[in-house]
């Protein structure tokens, strides 16, 4: 196996919990799954996926998405960017989900449905909860994200909780297919190779009590 960190967002390296995949939910699938409800000269309404509460208002020509609630649009649920994905659309550039509130519950980016650089999550009261990094990695499968670098975690009253470090952890699959030759025209066997990435603990984790002494330390 193969460990690579990083630390910044730009930097090739090695993306549903905490600081998981699909951190911000994004529910509009298609126009063929996701009815029409309304629309005006700039956004477009839609049923959102799974959800009876909220609607999904798209601004086509922006390359913008907001979910909204169904009696009050003027309360948005969550917001962000877009980029076209056939038929459909992925999350793409800065993305925020909000509590009841207003303020700020989830906020990073995404780059082509992938969660990438700086995410952090707050307590309802704004003060931060979790910070922790996604990084890209690019290789001969193409280009993807995984959490790597610095972890950080909050107490409610800003505390230092955890501190730590993740490395993108590198796993390679292998599958037989029957293609045919295209010059004896025989059938062949073919083994296709397939990277994966997962993050791991990495180097020095330190958990806090709320008086801010050591707890616990841990080496991987």
């Amino acid at each position: 196996m193969k460990y690579v960190v990083c630390f910044v967002l730009l930097v090739f390296c090695a993306g549903s919990d905490v600081m998981g995949q699909a951190l911000i939910p994004f529910k509009y699938t298609s126009e063929e799954e996701n009815r029409l409800i309304k629309e005006n000269d700039t956004l477009r309404y839609y049923i959102a996926t799974g959800d009876t509460v909220n609607v999904v208002a798209l601004n086509e020509e922006a390359m913008y998405y907001k979910l909204v609630n169904r009696k009050d649009k003027k309360k948005v649920v969550a917001e962000g960017g877009l980029i076209a994905d056939g038929e459909g659309y992925l999350q793409h550039g800065r993305w925020v989900q909000y509590y009841n509130s207003g303020k700020t519950a989830i906020s990073g980016s995404y780059i082509k449905g992938k969660p990438a650089g700086i995410w952090e999550e707050y307590y309802p009261d704004g003060r931060l909860k979790v910070s922790g990094y996604y990084a890209i990695i690019s290789d001969k499968d193409g280009i993807t994200t995984c959490r790597s670098g610095e972890y950080l975690e909050y107490y409610s009253n800003g505390q230092l909780k955890v501190s730590g470090y993740y490395a993108a952890d590198r796993t390679v699959s292998k599958d037989s297919t029957t293609v045919e030759d295209p010059v004896s025209g025989k059938m062949v066997t073919k083994t296709i190779s397939k990277s994966y990435y997962s993050p791991k603990k990495a180097g020095s984790w330190d958990h806090y009590s709320e008086a801010g002494e050591v707890e616990k330390h841990e080496e991987f």
